[in-house]
């Protein structure tokens, strides 16, 4: 799993491919699913599902206050994001092929 971490200033975002996107309607189906199935978001944790047109990805997205992260935070927070990237990647699977 690659996750690409961004600080700025005193915001961290962490950022991972969850599923790369087709130009057909049966992908257009996959994001509204994705969309319902994240609803109202307690599942990406008060992260985000994004576009990357550039690589043509679905983006999980994460932010959170730089400056207040100790060391067992950073390792929650990092944890966490990869458990739930993983979660939608398998959701993604699954409603891609049903």
């Amino acid at each position: 799993m690659n996750l690409t971490l961004h600080v700025n200033g005193d915001s961290l975002t962490m950022l991972a491919e969850t599923i790369d996107l087709r130009a057909d309607p049966q992908d257009d189906i996959l994001l509204r699913k994705l969309l319902a199935h994240a609803f109202p978001g307690l599942r990406l944790r008060r992260g985000a599902l994004t576009i990357n047109p550039g690589e043509n990805t679905l983006v999980y997205s994460y932010e959170h206050d730089f400056l207040a992260l100790d060391k067992t935070r950073f390792e929650n927070l990092l944890a966490n994001f990869a458990e739930t990237t993983q979660e939608l990647r398998n959701t993604a699977q699954r409603l891609r092929y049903r």
